[in-house]
This record gives structure tokens, C-alpha cells and sequence, in this order.
């Protein structure tokens, strides 16, 4: 993969789609069970044994499957129409998308997804580096588009990771919402994880600190 082409990829990853459609049950990629998580049940750990992934999904909130996570990304206004192909073209469905919510729902539902692509010409670069690379492709979705804070180090799961935090207007059929998502990268051997969280910027129907207790039972083994 180009440098172009993981720049993209990355940027699309950036993008946090909060459910609000109708549910669905089909995978929108064909993408290998082996790499997606099933369904655990309420309160349980959701695992992806190949990738060495686990983490908590309480007990209140919701998987949204593959096809909900394509349609949503198909139903967002983007105001540049050459990031919404590459949206089209490069995304990819989680390997695991939960929602406080379930679906549909009328307001931006928080949520929480785990994107795994591979480093290509990125490897050796700090997880830091790697999302600055990718913003000022995103800011050609949402002309609005303001980095909070970082790109910065952290750890997430023990393991070196860069973060930031964004806000911008999310605008699909149904809404328009000032946003805030927050993403960490964490790179594990040839591979990326990108791990990221959205809410409203308000927080009416969720609090960040809620998403990021979730995101704090996330182990990468």
C-alpha cells in the first residue's frame, strides 16, 4: 500500500460513523469472521483470539454490525466530495463497533470502534506521527474540523499509542451535531489498531469518561 493510500485509510479510520439507521445482520465486506468479533452477551468480553483483542461491552449497551457501519458511512455529508470516494473506497468494517444505544435512534448515539489495518510504509513511525500524517486529509471531510488536543504519546492496553481529540459538525440526513471523537493509535508488530470514541461535544446523551471507561478494559495481547 502507498503512502497515499495509508494516509487515507487512516484519515477514513479518524472517522467516527455513529449509528442512526435501521438495524442489520450482513456483513458489508465479506470481511474474515476470524477477524471480526461475534457478538458476546450483555456484560461480557467481546475477543478476537487472532488479534489478540478483548474488551468489555457492559451490560446496557449494543453491537452494531458491518452493514449498519457501511450505510452510516454512506449517509454522511462530507463537504469535500473527493474524501467522500476515498471514504467509499478505503474504509473497512470494524473488528469491534458498540453503541450505548440501540437502533435506531434519533440523536448521535455514542459509540466506540476498533479499526486493526497493517502499518505498510508507515512501520517505524511513532503512533503519534502516524495521526498527524492522517488530520489534514480529514479536514478535507469537515471544513469545520478542530484538533482539541494533540496528536500526542500515551499507552493504551500497556502498549505506546498516540491520541487526539477533534471536534467537527457531523451532518447525515437525520442530524447535524457538533461532535467530539477521540482516537488512539496503537501499532502491535506489523499491524496498527485504531481505537476511537465519539459523543456529542455536549455530552447530553453520554459522557466521554463513560466511553473511555470502556475503553480502559481493553486488553492487546
Amino acid at each position: 500500500m502507498g503512502v497515499a493510500a495509508f494516509v487515507a485509510t487512516v484519515a477514513i479510520g479518524l472517522l467516527l460513523i455513529y449509528p442512526n439507521g435501521p438495524a442489520g445482520t450482513e456483513s458489508a465486506d465479506g470481511q474474515s469472521s476470524s477477524r471480526v468479533a461475534s457478538a458476546p452477551k450483555p456484560g461480557e468480553r467481546i475477543s478476537v483470539p487472532s488479534l489478540g483483542l478483548s474488551i468489555l461491552r457492559p451490560q446496557s449497551w449494543v453491537t452494531i454490525t458491518a452493514e449498519q457501519n457501511a450505510r452510516n458511512l454512506q449517509s454522511v455529508h462530507m463537504d469535500d466530495p473527493r474524501f467522500q470516494a476515498l471514504a467509499a473506497r478505503y474504509a473497512n468494517s470494524p473488528v469491534v463497533a458498540i453503541a450505548k444505544y440501540p437502533e435506531p435512534h434519533a440523536d448521535l448515539n455514542p459509540s466506540l470502534k476498533i479499526n486493526v489495518r497493517p502499518l505498510g510504509g508507515f512501520a517505524g513511525h511513532a503512533p503519534e506521527e502516524i495521526i498527524g500524517a492522517a488530520l489534514p486529509t480529514m479536514q478535507h471531510g469537515f471544513a469545520d474540523m478542530k484538533v482539541l488536543e494533540g496528536p500526542t504519546r500515551t499507552t493504551l492496553a500497556g502498549r505506546p499509542a498516540g491520541f487526539v481529540r477533534i471536534g467537527y459538525t457531523l451532518r447525515t440526513d437525520k442530524i447535524a451535531v457538533p461532535a467530539v471523537s477521540e482516537i488512539w493509535v496503537v501499532p502491535k508488530g506489523p499491524v496498527y489498531f485504531m481505537v476511537g470514541s465519539g459523543t456529542r461535544a455536549d455530552e447530553r446523551n453520554g459522557s466521554r469518561a463513560e466511553v473511555r471507561s470502556i475503553i480502559d478494559t481493553l486488553q492487546l495481547d
